[in-house]
């Protein structure tokens, strides 16, 4: 709870500080709506353009997405950097991000007469996400549309082991060790909820640029 605040407080305070620098500079901020795309699930996002040259432009985003939903959360903090080519409406968008994601996967585990009450388990990671894209946007306000191409790649996995087998299976009696009884179970040695990359990953954008 405490993470997913302070998450929603930096999104709103740089939000905040976009719209108050885009009255100065019209038409550099856009506002969207990602569906999957990198931020595994949804986000809400602000883009600003922060430099150009020639045809080119570079932009800078942030976005916050969350989710509860069968006993687990999706928490989703996508940043970026990103460059549009051309001048008119129609353009090659290339991306350079990182993503926070929690429950990017959701496992429904159970292991028998041990386990405790919860059954959903959510993975928690680090992901880097590069993009490439088409992205209609007429520069000078209005409507964007985006579809684009965004693998999602491991860089750093929150999941504890031990943490996570003391808090599924508190109390075991027998010879087995909890991994063991675990494995048993689950029938796999790789049913843990750990993150992991995904490279089929495509996402749609809605915005709008003021």
């Amino acid at each position: 709870m405490k993470l997913k605040r302070k998450l929603g407080f930096l999104l709103f305070f740089l939000t905040i500080n976009l719209l108050v620098i885009s009255q100065n500079k019209p038409a550099n901020l856009a506002l969207t709506l990602d569906i999957v795309g990198n931020s595994g699930l949804y986000s809400l996002n602000g883009e600003y353009q922060i430099g150009e040259y020639k045809d080119y432009k570079l932009n800078a985003r942030i976005g916050f997405g969350y989710f509860p939903v069968k006993g687990v959360q999706f928490i989703g903090v996508p940043i970026g950097l990103n460059v549009l080519t051309g001048t008119k409406k129609h353009h090659l968008e290339l991306g350079l991000g990182a993503s926070y994601i929690k429950g990017l996967r959701n496992l429904k585990i159970q292991v028998g007469p041990f386990a405790n009450s919860r059954d959903w388990y959510e993975s928690e990671g680090i992901y880097f996400a590069p993009s490439v894209g088409y992205r209609f946007d007429k520069l000078t306000g209005g409507l964007i549309l985006k579809v684009y191409y965004s693998p999602l790649i491991t860089v750093y996995d929150f999941f504890d082991k031990e943490k996570f087998l003391n808090e599924l299976i508190p109390v075991i009696s027998g010879n087995m060790t909890k991994e063991e009884l675990f494995n048993l179970y689950s029938g796999s040695i790789n049913a843990y909820p750990t993150a992991k990359s995904q490279f089929g990953n495509f996402g749609i954008s809605v915005g709008y640029r003021f």
